[in-house]
């Protein structure tokens, strides 16, 4: 039905008297002219009375139709509607208001914060609710969390909870967030028919990717985790503010990859860091700084359009500790992503633990500690059951089998915890003897003698897309070829096992296998002159540094960790002591809980930065950066046509401003307001009534002059037309 929001305004109508009383008051007079003969005026008249009574009665309803609807426009008439009949009132209400809580919505915007814009979105779509309408707020954050839970109708305590409300370095899930709300609606007792929900977003299309990838046909799970079901999407419509910028720009540092992942003083190294942008290309500026270790990198970046583009920086010789180091861009509208932290520890040498007789070993330790040095340290076989391996970074095992099973237990157990075992062939083991080591890449056949005609074989890499050997280049000059004498014939690999390299075609020459966290490396010939020329090749050292520094590293601790996940300490932390505390950037103390198994895990992240640790009595020391995601950075904007696709929602709206949210908000609890379509009426009747009155007025002037009547009212005779 038709209400009023100002009636007051309908006292205007009176002003309809008005124009009837102007009407009337200057109805033309009837002009008395001694002529003699009628005949002609009789005529004019009688063509002419009917006309004019005519067009000023449409003159008299133009106007007072102006009058009327400029009084109902002030009166602010609204239509409501009903679902019981064609235009009746609504009932009560429960809104639902999900907010965007991911720190895409600290974006800057010329209203500022996004985050702002939604708070003050949600304060007014509150404010508007009539007193009966409960209402219950959600913030879409990475696991939703209810901010006002049940629904209710204390609008004051909804507001109060409102201003806490910020954003949170993390992603976020509208759909879950929404499908939790549903479900909490529908265990009420009070469950009313009439349902809203308002989305309080940025315009990024990742917290909508849960709607794409959802199936519609399940109804939420008792947990509030499920998909929305289809009777919702079918009969509760759905409001979505997109607050952020329609193009928005970004530029974040995404990734870091160390070349070799393991530093050693002395050593340079390259890092190979990943700048993401959306939006058009972008030049900026890029910092790489490391506090205490060297000065800052600057270098001029031109970032690709929508992409990732990568970017190769030279670490200088740094000295050994563990460093924090920072990689920044130019400062833009969201500037909590534009530094990515990481540690870079750098070891003054990498102790490697090789085991086998003498003669196995010569070659293989002066390939490792070319300058000698205490980086080697060679053991018997038989002692590897009482050595503490934990402290080495490689395990060596040339012509070293067999093995006693102690021996074999705690090497299984030193590679699951991250170690790097290498493994060559020898005299002394027989085939069988590779059979007691079950975690080898792939089961040993047997040995083959290599014909002389057949010994010189080129090696070949198998993949680049190995981890290990992505990056390894021969010597400049050298030529891979070796001369075979005798090899181990394998199997196909084990699960998980592959070939690295190859001698010949088809001959595997190494191959790798991962084990828990660490590397088991498997080579088809010894370590010394008997089975190949392999120690007297000049790619001999590059291969055997390449499985430590490059095996080793990507097996140890990441260069940083993500946010809002547990982390395994001795994967993060490998030196971490049961008295050692960690502490979060801002100082507060982080739990860490025993796991089992002599695994302790240290308690979710949710503060980005430098963490620290610290020893009883002693100072604290960098530990590890924390890093928001970063797919959350990627500001994809989203279209009304995509979340139309995507949510399944028989009812939507999606706006870009908070006002038109609103109007669309007034719509929906009060009806439509229709002033300004009055508006748009009152502007051709004023225009059609101007016209109008101006041609009845020259008509009358011609009418006139056409009579030749004077002042006096007299006729002098007749004008020329």
């Amino acid at each position: 039905m038709l209400v009023f929001l100002n009636p007051i305004y309908l006292w205007g109508l009176a002003a309809l008297s008005i124009p009837l009383a102007l009407h009337l008051f200057q109805r033309r007079r009837t002009v008395v002219v001694p002529f003699p003969t009628l005949r002609f005026l009789k005529l004019a008249q009688k063509r002419s009375a009917s006309r004019v009574r005519f067009e000023n009665l449409l003159l008299w309803l133009l106007r007072s139709l102006l009058l009327a609807l400029l009084a109902l426009a002030f009166a602010m008439p609204v239509l409501r509607k009903s679902r019981a009949g064609n235009w009746l009132a609504r009932g009560r209400r429960d809104v639902v208001i999900v907010i965007d809580t991911s720190y895409s919505m600290a974006y800057e915007t010329d209203r500022g914060a996004v985050i702002d814009t939604a708070r003050g979105a949600a304060e007014e779509l509150i404010g508007s609710l009539a007193p009966a309408d409960r209402v219950c707020i959600y913030l879409a954050a990475e696991t939703p969390r209810p901010l006002i839970e049940r629904p209710t109708t204390e609008h004051a305590a909804a507001l109060q909870a409102l201003r806490g409300v910020t954003w949170h370095h993390g992603s976020s899930a509208i759909d879950a967030a929404i499908a939790q709300a549903l479900h909490t609606l529908d265990q009420e007792k009070d469950t009313r028919p009439e349902r809203e929900i308002y989305v309080l977003t940025d315009g990024q299309a990742r917290p909508w990717h849960g709607f794409r990838s959802a199936t519609d046909d399940h109804a939420p799970s008792s947990d509030g985790s499920s998909v929305i079901a289809r009777e919702h999407r079918d009969r509760i419509p759905l409001y979505v503010l997109l607050g952020g910028a329609e193009r928005p720009e970004n530029t974040w540092p995404a990734s870091v990859t160390l070349t070799p992942p393991l530093l050693l003083a002395g050593q340079e190294a390259r890092l190979t860091a990943k700048i993401g942008r959306t939006g058009p290309a972008r030049q900026l500026s890029l910092v790489l700084s490391c506090d205490g270790a060297m000065e800052p990198l600057n270098r001029s970046v031109l970032a690709g359009a929508d992409s990732e583009t990568p970017v190769e920086l030279v670490l200088p010789a740094l000295p050994p500790g563990l460093w924090p180091a920072e990689l920044r861009t130019t400062t833009d509208a969201l500037p909590c992503d534009d530094a990515l932290g990481f540690m870079l520890r750098v070891r003054d040498r990498l102790p490697v633990l090789v085991a086998g007789p003498p003669g196995a070993v010569r070659y293989l330790s002066a390939a490792l500690a070319p300058g000698g040095g205490d980086a080697v340290t060679v053991v018997a076989p038989d002692e590897l059951g009482s050595v503490d391996l934990a402290g080495y970074e490689a395990l060596f095992l040339a012509d070293a089998l067999p093995l006693s099973g102690q021996a074999i237990l705690a090497i299984e157990s030193y590679v699951k915890a991250g170690g790097i075992l290498a493994v060559f062939a020898g005299d002394g083991a027989a085939p069988g003897a590779y059979g007691d080591l079950p975690f080898l890449p792939a089961p040993v056949r047997g040995v083959a003698q290599i014909p002389v005609r057949e010994a010189v074989r080129h090696i070949g890499r198998v993949s680049r897309e190995d981890a290990i050997f992505r990056d390894f280049r021969f010597p400049q000059g050298v030529v891979p070829t070796l001369a075979l004498k005798r090899v181990l014939l394998f199997d196909p690999p084990a699960p998980g096992g592959t070939v690295v390299l190859t001698a010949g075609d088809d001959q595997p020459f190494l191959l790798v296998r991962p084990l828990g966290r660490g590397l088991v490396f498997q080579f088809a010939v010894s370590a010394g002159r008997d089975w190949s020329t392999l120690p007297l090749t000049a790619f001999f050292v590059p291969v055997v540094h390449q499985i430590v520094r490059h095996g080793a590293g990507v097996t140890r601790q990441p260069p940083a960790a993500p946010l809002q996940t547990e982390l395994p300490v001795d994967e993060y932390l490998p030196d971490f002591r049961a008295d050692d505390r960690l502490y979060a950037p801002s100082g507060q103390e982080i739990p860490v809980r025993d796991a089992g198994n002599l695994v302790r895990v240290v308690e979710p992240l949710t503060e980005p930065g430098l963490y620290t640790r610290r020893r009883a009595g002693g100072e604290p020391v960098p530990a590890l950066f924390a890093n928001p995601a970063r797919d959350e950075s990627r500001l994809d904007p989203v279209t009304p046509e995509e979340l139309e696709a995507w949510t399944g929602f028989k009812t939507l709206r999606v706006e870009r401003s908070p006002e038109a949210l609103l109007a669309a908000a007034a719509e929906q609890h009060h009806g439509r307001e229709l002033t300004e379509l009055l508006l748009w009426l009152i502007l051709p009747l004023a225009l059609a009534e101007w016209w109008f009155a101006n041609r009845t007025l020259r008509q009358g002037t011609r009418l006139t002059e056409s009579l030749a009547i004077d002042p006096a009212g007299k006729v002098t005779g007749t004008a020329t037309t």
